[in-house]
């Protein structure tokens, strides 16, 4: 199924059926997260958080942004380019995603 997509091309992946696998939630999380509009919740989060170190326990201490995960339901879309990690990890995801050459 993703086989038919040339290195470099930009796709569109929509998710079709309620994702069962915790493996494939990860691995569809990280695909959508290479998408700008997926990661502009966790960017405007991270703008505004001041990191301030402090030491602790003798090391030097920083907190960190906490990450936001996406939803991921039925329905949603994400803009992926084409590489080799992606074309393997859209195939151990394909019985949950639709596939689509991006406009």
């Amino acid at each position: 199924m993703a086989n038919e997509f040339k290195l470099g091309q930009k796709i569109k992946v929509t998710i079709s059926k309620t994702i069962q696998r915790a493996a494939a939630r990860k691995t569809l999380e990280r695909l959508f997260l290479q998408d700008k509009a997926n990661t502009a919740p966790l960017d405007a989060r991270s703008a505004n958080f001041i990191p301030i170190p402090k030491r602790r326990g003798g090391c030097i201490w920083t907190k960190r942004v906490n990450k936001v995960h996406p939803l991921l339901v039925c329905g949603d879309t994400a803009i992926v380019k084409v590489t080799p990690q992606t074309l393997r990890d859209l195939d151990s995801v394909a019985t949950f995603v639709q596939l689509a050459a991006a406009k």
